[in-house]
């Protein structure tokens, strides 16, 4: 404020002196006035006798020498008079409260809308919040038609999956995420802890997390569901994924992650959506990833998973009773039935372990794995086990590919090139898959025997996704669906489904 005032009094000196040459004009306008008026008068009078002095004469002469000095000793004060320094002042004052507007601005809270997600942050970067959607609604109808009387799948509707939550960072080092869901297919609760766990990332490329998380457990369970090829994961990759892994699991999970390969290791118990029990189940996940291949056009991923229960929730105090199951139903949300269904096996311990491959290359993309499941029973009876597999290859019709996430390795959704209502439709792409689960072991032999009758089941699907939007996704699936119950034929079920689904994320 200094150089402002300092500035303001040379801006009045400067002003005092213009006034004064305006006065100083002004009589030296008069004064010509006068001098040139008096000898024409004389002129046009030469005939008469001349007249005294004018005394006023004397006065004006003597007033414009008296101006005449002023005007000498302005120039000399104005040549001498540099006001260089009080610009340079001037212009440093404002570049000052410029710098200052500026620091304030950057000290306030920064909020987006990042594809449509809100976000906060803080000035230092320390603190973010965004607020995360994904809403998945279905309507499926099954033609059963051949079906028995007993087998009827369920036509419908309903919302897949309801997720609200926010995710972040707090001080720099720590993230989190809490997210709730209200949909399901009607096998979960209503309304359930999703996500809520927190992170640290502080030690590089080490990461600790704990809460109720999602261990991670091979190609397809990393993929998140927002990003999902079909509608519902492989039976063989969600029933080996519900063993000790997937969503609202509790635990702690370290993990080693870098832009070609992610090693992880997770201690898990219950799920926030179990019943309770007397002694909670016990268990460890673990994973291996390589991306072997990246380059501009070609990336292939390969991965290796094994989880292993080591000790089973107790059915009722100090009983020792432990029952372990494997079940999943028809790979369409809108049915809740189990299809495929082990029943309670008497057991000790569950291993279960398996490997996944994925590439992409221009519009094409190819995953497959297969699983296997071993348990170990209490009794001295034989040990089932059980496997199954499938392979899934897609084709991007408008050239998008699908892109490699290294936090979960694995791969996203498209995220269209030409966005529909900017110049373009969209992205489309076409997609099968095949997949086979069999929960049969020695099926004609009786429980006590060691027999374990599942079931076996198949699935085709075809079908189409449409991106209008990176947010917005609408999907098609054609299933056939083929289970056989070698010693229930009653139970076996020929079908066909066709399902679509809107989605809208952020």
């Amino acid at each position: 404020m200094g150089h402002v005032r300092s500035a303001e009094g040379r801006w009045d000196k400067v002003h005092g002196v213009f006034m004064r040459k305006v006065r100083i004009s002004l009589l030296l306008a008069g004064a010509a006035l006068i001098a040139f008026s008096a000898p024409g008068f004389a002129a046009d009078k030469k005939a008469a006798p001349l007249p005294p002095p004018d005394p006023r004469i004397g006065v004006l002469e003597q007033q414009l020498r008296d101006v005449q000095q002023q005007l000498t000793e302005i120039k000399g004060s104005q040549s001498a008079t540099d006001y260089s320094s009080a610009v340079v002042d001037l212009k440093r004052s404002t570049s000052d409260q410029y710098a200052d507007l500026n620091k304030r601005l950057d000290a306030q809270t920064r909020v987006g809308l990042d594809n449509g997600r809100l976000s906060f942050a803080s000035a230092d970067g320390a603190f973010t919040l965004s607020l995360r959607s994904l809403i998945q609604f279905d309507y499926g109808y099954f033609a059963q038609g051949r079906n028995p009387a007993n087998v009827d799948l369920n036509s419908g509707s309903n919302f897949r999956r309801a997720q609200f939550g926010f995710v972040g960072t707090a001080w720099r080092d720590w993230s989190y995420n809490f997210t709730y869901d209200f949909g399901g297919n009607g096998t979960e609760k209503n309304g359930y802890i999703y996500y809520a766990y927190l992170q640290y990332d502080g030690f590089g490329p080490l990461h600790v997390r704990g809460g109720a998380i999602a261990p991670f457990a091979g190609i397809e369970d990393a993929t998140g569901s927002g990003d999902l090829l079909f509608l519902e994961r492989p039976s063989v990759t969600d029933i080996a994924r519900n063993i000790a892994g997937s969503p609202g699991r509790e635990g702690i999970d370290v993990f080693l992650q870098g832009d070609t390969y992610l090693l992880s290791a997770a201690y898990t118990s219950k799920k926030t959506t179990d019943a309770a029990t007397f002694d909670e189940q016990s268990a460890v996940v673990t994973r291996a990833s390589w991306l072997a291949v990246s380059t501009s056009d070609v990336k292939w991923l390969v991965d290796a998973n094994l989880s292993h229960v080591f000790h089973l929730a107790d059915t009722a105090p100090n009983s020792g009773a432990n029952f372990f199951s494997f079940s999943n139903g028809p790979e369409v949300g809108v049915d809740a039935s189990k299809t495929v269904n082990t029943g309670n096996i008497d057991a000790k311990r569950v291993t279960e372990f398996g490997f996944e491959s994925a590439a992409t290359y221009a519009g094409l993309y190819a995953q497959g794995g297969w699983f296997r499941f071993n348990v170990e029973r209490r009794t001295a009876v034989p040990n089932p086990n059980f496997d199954g597999w499938y392979a899934t290859l897609t084709y991007s019709l408008t050239g998008e590919e699908h892109a490699y996430d290294p936090t979960t390795a694995s791969f996203r959704g498209l995220r269209p090139d030409h966005p529909l209502g900017s110049g373009g439709w969209g992205a489309w792409e076409v997609k099968a898959r095949y997949s086979d689960i069999d929960l049969d072991y020695l099926p004609f032999a009786t429980v006590a025997a060691g027999g374990v009758a599942g079931g076996k089941q198949d699935i085709w699907t075809l079908g189409v996704n449409w991106y209008p939007t990176s947010g917005i996704r609408f999907m098609f699936d054609y299933d056939n669906i083929q289970v056989d119950h070698v010693n229930a034929p009653a139970n076996n079920i020929s079908a066909s489904a066709f399902v679509v689904r809107s989605q809208i994320s952020f």
